[in-house]
């Protein structure tokens, strides 16, 4: 709206010019005119002293008028000025003006005889002249002020493109182009906006891959990161912390109170943004998964003091170590426990032996078999922790193989075992039986799967074994099936710990270490190997393994 009234307030403002420029040279033209008017009755009443009124006033240039008579509009003006007293002997002359025409009226005598004179005003000099220079004013000031309205439009519209470019730059948006010629008054101004555009989007750029190669380092490091503010929001988190403290962490700013549910960790938080001070400790978390883990809260400082203050807080996982640990001290315990079972037995029938026992033929044969049956027992156990220890290793080498002749020669070793229990082989194989893989480690997982469906099978059971070689795939899979005791549902997530037994008295009939299961688990992991169980109560089970070569 203001745009539109500039412009015709100035045209209003020039038009008001005009007339005060008309007024005051028409009021000039008038002065000039009364001293005309002024030296003409002067020489008016010199006249008359020699001549008629009416002739001195022909002879001085003026108009002599009857103002008894109104038969002209002059009389009849000089009548009513007459009349009404405007006009009396001597006194200063009377003029009276309309739009065109200035006429001054002189009353030299007491007689009723007035000399006059008409003027043209200003505008009516020369009409054609006036109208011509009106025009011509008003044409040059009109377009002097649209000229001038116009460049200021231009400019102002220039301005505010520049105000708006600056402000998409500070809101990291795209500019506008903005194209001025090099005589513009703001093309220098452009061209420095567009320069420092150009310049701070490179350093955003440069911000936003540092801000990205920061955030994937962090989202990638393997233990959990977040960053605080002085308020304890949550600025910045990486997603091994969400998998710690078990919780789906925002991306939004919020606080921390929200994520730390661990009352220990929580306070260690709150301790630092309070005071200052940085913390570490090994905690527990509390949550679905209860973790152990290494926490530090750390108060970082900036070198300057208009930096907030933010606190770090970095987990490390130490669950698996804890677990290892365990698994350690129950490994010692348990491996102390089975050794000391045999080790008591075969001490105490010798003790027996040798204190007269020997010499009762019956009781000297029955205690040999049962310190034989304790020394194997005792020698599979000390053998089986040995295919422990020796699971890491050789994980690289690699031999061409039989499958059929190796399993053939397993069978053949639990040949006493088999004919015991009346159990019945099936041996089904699929593809190429040759394969390149570790001969001592896939010959240590077929051993103690098969020795295990013939310890926990039925009398008078069966054994189905499927080897199949996935030339494509190169992989190969292995069955085996029993008609066994089966596993309940409960055991089945435990099997493959060491010690663990289904059955312990089975276990100890059969002389099962409880190590069989854990040596296939551990030897399949080095093997990248997988394996599954299906298994019912009293039904049977299936072990099925994958194994890439």
């Amino acid at each position: 709206m203001k745009k539109r009234i500039g412009p015709i307030v100035a045209i209003l403002i020039s038009v008001a010019i005009f007339l005060i420029l008309v007024t005051f040279s028409d009021s000039i033209l008038a002065d000039s005119q009364n001293n005309m008017f002024t030296e003409e009755t002067i020489s008016y009443k010199e006249l008359k002293k020699n001549h008629e009124p009416a002739d001195a006033a022909r002879i001085a240039g003026l108009d002599y008028v009857d103002a008894s008579q109104e038969n002209t509009a002059m009389q009849k003006k000089a009548y009513d000025m007459y009349h009404s007293g405007r006009t009396t002997p001597g006194k200063n002359y009377v003029t009276d003006k309309s739009f065109t025409t200035r006429t001054m009226y002189f009353m030299s005598s007491s007689s009723r005889h007035i000399v006059a004179k008409t003027y043209n005003r200003f505008w009516s000099q020369s009409p054609m002249t006036f109208v011509i220079v009106t025009l011509m004013y008003f044409l040059i000031t009109d377009s002097v002020i649209l000229f001038y309205y116009r460049k200021r439009q231009q400019l102002s519209a220039d301005i505010k493109n520049v105000t708006e470019n600056l402000r998409r730059v500070r809101k990291d948006k795209e500019m506008s182009s903005l194209i001025l010629s090099p005589t513009d008054e703001l093309y220098g101004l452009v061209e420095q906006t567009n320069k420092i555009s150009m310049d701070i989007n490179e350093l955003r750029d440069d911000v936003r891959l540092r801000e990205r190669r920061f955030r994937g380092l962090v989202g990638h490091l393997p233990i959990g990161v977040m960053l605080l503010n002085s308020q304890g929001d949550v600025l910045l988190h990486n997603q091994a912390m969400s998998s710690l403290l078990d919780e789906n962490i925002s991306n939004d700013i919020h606080p921390f109170i929200e994520d730390v549910k661990t009352y220990s960790l929580s306070r260690m938080i709150e301790h630092t943004l309070k005071k200052n001070k940085n913390h570490h400790r090994e905690i527990q978390l509390v949550g679905n998964s209860q973790k152990f883990v290494d926490a530090n809260v750390i108060r970082l400082i900036h070198s300057r003091e208009d930096y907030e203050q933010q606190v770090l807080v970095i987990l490390y996982d130490l669950t698996q170590s804890r677990q290892i640990e365990r698994m350690q001290v129950d490994f010692v315990n348990n491996v102390s426990h089975e050794l000391k079972t045999p080790v008591t037995s075969i001490e105490g029938f010798s003790e027996t032996l040798l204190h007269g026992a020997k010499d009762d033929p019956k009781k000297l044969n029955h205690f040999l078999e049962i310190i034989h049956s304790e020394s194997v027992r005792l020698s599979d156990l000390i053998q089986d922790i040995l295919s422990l220890s020796k699971v890491k290793r050789d994980t690289q080498k690699a031999d061409t193989i039989n499958l059929h002749d190796d399993i053939d020669r397993i069978l053949d070793r639990q040949s006493i075992a088999i004919k015991k229990h009346n159990i019945t082989v099936k041996q089904q194989y699929f593809g190429n039986p040759e394969v390149t893989i570790n001969k001592e480690k896939i010959n240590l997982v077929f051993r103690n799967l098969i020795k295990n469906a013939i310890s926990y099978n039925k009398e008078n059971g069966e054994i189905d074994l499927e080897v199949h070689h996935d030339e494509i795939e190169n992989r190969i899979k292995f069955v085996i099936k029993d008609t066994g005791i089966g596993i309940s549902e409960a055991d089945q997530g435990r099997i493959f710990e060491r010690f663990y037994r289904v059955d312990r008295s089975r276990s100890l009939e059969t002389g099962g270490t409880g190590l069989g299961l854990a040596i296939v688990k551990e030897t399949l992991d080095t093997l990248d190997g997988d394996i599954r169980i299906e298994s019912n109560k009293g039904l049977g089970t299936t072990f099925t393994v994958d194994i890439p070569l």
